[in-house]
C-alpha cells in the first residue's frame, strides 16, 4: 500500500513537471504577424539582408520584473546579441516572457532593415495561466538604448517605453 501512494506521488509530480514544461513552451511560441514600420533608432546603419532566417538571441525570463535564476547567466548575452545586431541592423530577435503569479506578458521583438531603416517590432501575446498565450498586438519602436540595467526600447505603440532588465539588474 505505501509503495503505492510513493508510485502514484511520483507520477502526479511527474505530470505536473510535465504540464508546467509545456505551458512554458507554448508561452515562448510567438506570433509576429501584422508588423509595421517605423524609424530607426539614433545611431542606427541600415543594411540589407538577404537572409530569410533572423538570428534567434534567445529568452528572458522575468518573474515580477526580477531575472529568473535559471536566466542569469545568459540574459546578458541575449542582451548584447540583440544590441550587436540593432548596431549592424541585422534580422534577429529574441523572447522577453514577463511573468506574475498567473499571468504573463510575452514580447517576441525582431529586427529588420526595411526601405533602409533598422526597424523593431514588439509582437505582444498576453496569457493566463493555464489557457495558451493570445496575440495581443504588435507595435514599432521607435529606438533601443542598452543600459546597465538592460535594454531600453522607446516609444513601442501603446505599450510606451520598455526596458528589459539585465541579469543580476533587480
Amino acid at each position: 500500500m505505501k509503495s503505492t501512494k510513493i508510485h502514484m506521488k511520483k507520477k502526479h509530480f511527474l505530470a505536473i513537471g510535465l504540464a508546467l514544461l509545456l505551458m512554458l513552451l507554448a508561452a515562448c511560441g510567438t506570433n509576429t504577424a501584422g508588423t509595421t514600420t517605423g524609424s530607426s533608432g539614433p545611431g542606427s546603419t541600415a543594411t540589407a539582408t538577404k537572409t530569410s532566417a533572423a538570428q534567434n538571441c534567445g529568452v528572458i525570463h522575468t518573474m515580477r520584473l526580477m531575472v529568473v535564476p535559471a536566466d542569469q547567466n545568459h540574459a546578458k548575452s541575449t542582451e548584447d546579441c540583440f544590441w550587436q545586431a540593432y548596431q549592424g541592423c541585422h534580422t534577429a530577435t529574441f523572447t522577453y516572457f514577463q511573468a506574475s503569479v498567473d499571468t504573463a506578458s510575452i514580447h517576441t521583438f525582431s529586427l529588420q532593415s526595411q526601405n533602409g531603416q533598422c526597424v523593431i517590432t514588439d509582437a505582444l501575446q498576453q496569457q493566463v495561466m493555464p489557457r495558451p498565450a493570445k496575440a495581443i498586438a504588435s507595435y514599432t519602436c521607435t529606438g533601443l538604448a542598452q543600459q546597465s540595467d538592460g535594454l531600453h526600447f522607446t516609444s513601442c505603440g501603446s505599450e510606451g517605453n520598455l526596458v528589459v532588465p539585465a541579469g543580476g539588474a533587480q
